[in-house]
C-alpha cells in the first residue's frame, strides 16, 4: 500500500467540493499537497479559444465577465458563490479573510448578456461588476439585514493593514443602459432564497445564534 511521506500530489479543483476534502484527506494521509485551480484557467483559455474561432469563422463574439455572483436561485442547489453567503450565515466561519473581492447581482449579469446581444454596435469583453467591497462590508451588511443569524465579526487576519478595495470600469455596460442592483438588496435575495429552498432556517432564537 502506496502512503504519504515525501510524496507530492497535485490536486486540479482543489478548491471545489470534492477537491477541497481531497486536499484535506491527503494531508491527512501525509501526502505533500500541491492545489491546482485549473477552472479559472479554463476559463481564460475557453475564452481565448472562442475569441480565435470567431475571428477565423467572422462571427461577433462577445463576452461578459461577471464577477462574484449573488442573488435569488433558480435552482434547488446551491451553487460556489451562494454557498460562500451561507456559511457566514450559519456561522461556520469563525473569522473573514482581510481581502477583496468584486460582487454582480445574477439578474444583472442576465440583463448584461441581453443587452449586448440587442445592441448591434457591441463588441469585445464587458465586465459585469456591481461593486467591489472588503469582506469585513460584506459581512457587516449581512449582519445588518439579519442579525438573528451567527454572522463573524473576526477579521483572522487583521494585524496586516487593511487590503483597499481596487476599481474596474463599467462604463461599456453603464453606456448599453445598465444600472446594477446595489449589494445589500442582492445579499438580502440570495438570503430569503436560501431560507425558500431549506439551505438557512427561516427564523433563528437569539440563543441558537450564540
Amino acid at each position: 500500500m502506496v502512503t504519504g511521506g515525501e510524496q507530492m500530489v497535485c490536486v486540479t479543483g482543489a478548491g471545489g467540493f470534492i477537491g477541497s476534502w481531497l486536499v484535506k484527506e491527503l494531508l491527512h494521509r501525509g501526502y505533500a499537497v500541491r492545489a491546482a485551480n485549473w477552472y479559472c484557467y479554463a476559463k481564460t483559455v475557453a475564452e481565448k479559444t472562442a475569441t480565435e474561432e470567431a475571428s477565423k469563422r467572422g462571427v461577433q463574439l462577445l463576452v461578459v465577465v461577471p464577477a462574484v455572483t449573488v442573488g435569488e436561485m433558480l435552482q434547488p442547489t446551491l451553487n460556489a458563490s451562494v454557498y460562500r453567503v451561507a456559511t457566514y450565515m450559519r456561522g461556520t466561519k469563525s473569522a473573514y479573510p482581510n481581502a477583496v473581492a468584486a460582487y454582480v447581482d445574477v439578474r444583472d449579469v442576465a440583463r448584461a448578456h441581453a443587452l449586448v446581444y440587442e445592441h448591434p454596435d457591441a463588441r469585445g469583453r464587458y465586465l459585469c461588476i456591481g461593486s467591489v467591497l472588503h469582506r469585513s462590508e460584506f459581512v457587516r451588511l449581512l449582519r445588518e439585514l439579519f442579525p438573528q443569524y451567527p454572522i463573524t465579526t473576526r477579521c483572522k487576519d487583521n494585524s496586516k493593514p487593511m487590503v483597499k478595495p481596487y476599481k474596474f470600469s463599467v462604463q461599456r455596460l453603464e453606456t448599453l443602459g445598465m444600472q446594477f442592483t446595489p449589494l445589500k438588496e442582492s445579499l438580502y435575495r440570495t438570503v430569503i432564497s436560501l431560507q425558500d429552498k431549506g439551505h438557512l432556517p427561516a427564523a433563528i432564537s437569539r440563543r441558537s445564534a450564540l
